[in-house]
This record gives structure tokens, C-alpha cells and sequence, in this order.
């Protein structure tokens, strides 16, 4: 009989901890079940306790490692001061999870979830302006997890999973799907279903529920 292979994902830009993305959502309704889950945050420890946490209570150690902060949360790994867009320090934050969890690198990195990115200072720009940030943000973070996947010795194919509302002001789905495919995507598509999200705002002061599609850019190693 054969066993199953234990699976894992990654996620980017994690903010308020009831919120985190949720890993297991495939098309059409489906379910992936993930056996380990390695989530990053742009902020700092210190910065995003200020902003998100509601309590330290589901904090269980600490793991410190050169210049990294990561927390261990419900069995989950959270490192934080990572930026998605930076090659370098995706690289950092799957070596901490492959340490923890006695994994390969792309058992972890072969799923990777991000929810709503949106760029910093969202409140001081034009709706053009935030939409051509945004664009670059996304075009960025895939090109990054590439090169991480490359450094890391992957050869898989990667899947990079988007919950973003196909109307998003701020970026929609004909903008997010060219700036997926300018940063390498050899394909993107868009789940047919849609769900309800709680999402919050970068500076952690608003939350509110949203109707959210679910994108597929497939990223190709070379």
C-alpha cells in the first residue's frame, strides 16, 4: 500500500493571526490538506504585535537566527522581517522551515498562498498610482520566489496561489494576471468559485469580509 507524501506550503505578507491564509483551498472547491505550513510576515516581531497579535498566549518558543525572528504558532512556523519581493530572504525563511519541519525545500516552497498583497503607504496614493505598485509587487514576488526556488535547488514546477477579488480597485484581474505573467508565470488562471474572506489593512486598523477569487500562476524552474 502506498503512503501518502506529507505536503507543505508556504505564505507571504501575513497579517492579523485570525486571518492567516488558508492553505488548503484548490479549484473547484477542492481541498489539499497541508501537513506543515511555514508563514512569513514583511513586518518585524516587535511591529507586528503592535499592529495584529491579540495576545502572545499561541506562542510556544522562539527560533532566532541571523537577523530573523520566527515564532512557533499552533505548529506552524511564522518568520518574520520578510520581504516577498526579495529572493534573499524567501531563501532564509525556507531554510528555517526545512530545519524545523525535516523537510525538502520544495516540499515547502512547491505551494506557495499569498492573500491581498498591497503595497505600503496605500492610503497616500492615486488609484493608479497603488494599481501600478501593486502590479510591480506582484510581478516582483514571483519573479522572487523563482530565484529562491533556483537557489534553493528546486526543479519543480511551483504553484502560486492568489486570493484576490477579480474587481479589486486596487488591482484587478487583468492587471494581476499580466504583472503574474511579466514576473515568469508560464500560466495563470482564475477559480470559478468565489468565497468570503475576513481581510485587514496593512496598518492593521481595518478589517472587513470580502467576495475573493482564487488565481493559479504555475512558475516553471529553469
Amino acid at each position: 500500500m502506498m503512503t501518502r507524501q506529507p505536503k507543505g506550503a508556504m505564505t507571504f505578507a501575513e497579517g492579523l493571526y485570525d486571518y492567516k491564509v488558508d492553505v488548503d483551498i484548490i479549484f473547484n472547491n477542492g481541498k489539499d490538506k497541508k501537513d506543515f505550513v511555514l508563514r512569513t510576515c514583511l513586518d518585524q516581531y516587535s511591529v507586528w504585535k503592535a499592529r495584529y497579535a491579540k495576545g502572545a498566549s499561541p506562542f510556544k518558543a522562539f527560533i532566532k537566527g541571523p537577523m530573523r525572528e520566527a515564532a512557533i504558532i499552533d505548529r506552524e512556523i511564522w518568520v518574520f522581517g520578510i520581504d516577498a519581493t526579495n529572493s534573499h530572504d524567501i531563501v532564509a525563511a525556507v531554510n528555517i522551515g526545512t530545519d524545523y519541519f525535516k523537510v525538502r525545500p520544495d516540499d515547502i516552497i512547491g505551494d506557495v498562498y499569498v492573500k491581498n498583497l498591497n503595497a505600503e503607504s496605500e492610503h497616500d496614493m492615486l488609484r493608479q498610482a497603488l494599481v501600478k505598485a501593486n502590479k510591480s509587487l506582484y510581478e516582483k514576488t514571483c519573479s522572487a520566489i523563482m530565484e529562491a526556488a533556483r537557489v534553493l535547488g528546486c526543479s519543480k514546477p511551483l504553484n502560486f496561489w492568489v486570493y484576490s477579488n477579480s474587481k479589486n480597485p486596487k488591482i484587478n484581474q487583468e492587471a494581476l494576471h499580466d504583472a503574474l505573467m511579466d514576473g515568469g508565470a508560464s500560466s495563470v488562471e482564475t477559480d470559478t468559485a468565489k468565497r468570503n474572506y475576513w481581510v485587514g489593512s496593512n496598518d492593521g486598523l481595518q478589517e472587513r469580509k470580502i467576495r475573493t477569487n482564487l488565481h493559479l500562476a504555475k512558475l516553471n524552474i529553469q
